[in-house]
């Protein structure tokens, strides 16, 4: 008797999951190609791009491989307080970095801001076309500046904040893992691959399929494992990869966080940023805060709330980053 109950059982628990597999095989086969085709497409993003401005240097640096790298470093208005790195956003440029940090300068601190490869002046990659989404290649191209900021402040700063905006947090918090020499990071509008596509898997499907039904009942696992196996696929024919940026948060150790994201943002929508923000809290290793800035969307917080944007970004700052060694001495900016 105990046999054939563990066998009812046994069917009944292996008809559902032989159904789903069968499900996820059939979207693979017929609509896991459409799905690529979206997930590669460029939103409309209102970019942001600066103007050269006279007292910053304007330089090259050596990136990765033989690649060269555009960076300008934005010297403070006064006695330097700190450093900051400054990641743009996707399609932005170096100069970037005044429309949304320009208040750092007058509060003590350097901006180092650069472009990674394919975007602005820096070296394009054979073969490769940046997307909106970070990739190691991005990571790569901000451990190069990291690497060079070291040399440049050695017996200066100890350590350096972080800012990025969008695609540019994303690609400059997974550079700063396991890195001493970056104290705190404040991000704006970032995502993450995995939190952002999955959400938005039932209605890249949907627009495909008519089985509406049965799209909505779907587990959010499955449409995981869809994702997953579209990022493969993307990854091998773009030749690049798409590096977690929520296992990088889990492993940012005791580093502050300062996130901050649009209230309205039609793009990237608060509850995936809060998803981000959740994985930082639940580590559980060192002070995080979020600010979901009221009424602004995609990278908007700072042009709709410019004084509580400047007021809790220098906190944050004034309080993780530790104070400089030295001042900068006159005559030694050089490349």
């Amino acid at each position: 008797m105990f046999w054939i109950i563990a066998t009812i059982a046994a069917i009944l628990l292996a008809l559902p999951i032989g159904c789903l597999f069968l499900i996820w095989l059939y979207i693979y086969v017929y609509y896991l190609s459409y799905i690529a085709r979206i997930f590669q497409e460029r939103p409309l993003f209102a970019i942001n791009r600066g103007q050269p401005i006279e007292d910053a240097e304007d330089i090259w640096i050596d990136g990765p491989g033989n690649s060269r790298l555009r960076l300008c470093v934005l010297p403070s208005s006064g006695r330097r307080r700190g450093v900051v790195l400054f990641a743009p956003e996707y399609g932005s440029n170096r100069w970037s970095c005044l429309d949304y940090s320009h208040f750092l300068r007058d509060a003590g601190y350097d901006i180092v801001s650069y472009e990674p490869r394919g975007q602005g002046e820096s070296d394009s990659i054979e073969g490769y076309k940046p997307l909106h989404w970070v990739t190691d290649f991005e990571v790569a191209d901000a451990k190069a500046v990291l690497g060079w900021m070291k040399r440049r402040y050695a017996g200066q700063v100890s350590s350096i904040g972080v800012m990025g905006i969008s695609k540019g947090a994303g690609a400059a918090t997974i550079a700063s893992v396991n890195d001493p020499f970056v104290e705190c990071l404040v991000t704006d509008g970032m995502f993450a691959v995995y939190t952002t596509v999955v959400p938005y898997m039932r209605q890249w499907v949907k627009i495909y399929s008519r089985l509406h039904w049965l799209q909505n009942i779907l587990p959010n696992w499955f449409y995981g494992s869809l994702a997953k196996a579209c990022f493969f696929m993307v990854q091998r024919e773009r030749s690049c990869r798409f590096p977690s940026i929520e296992g990088a948060l889990r492993h940012l150790g005791e580093k502050p966080t300062l996130m901050i994201h649009g209230e309205k943002d039609s793009y990237i929508r608060p509850v995936m940023a809060e998803k981000l923000h959740l994985i930082v809290a639940q580590a559980g290793y060192a002070t995080h805060d979020f600010w979901l800035a009221p009424g602004a969307r995609h990278n908007e917080a700072y042009a709709k709330h410019p004084e509580e944007y400047r007021t809790r970004v220098l906190a944050f700052l004034d309080d993780h980053l530790p104070a400089v060694h030295s001042p900068m001495p006159v005559g030694a900016r050089g490349g």
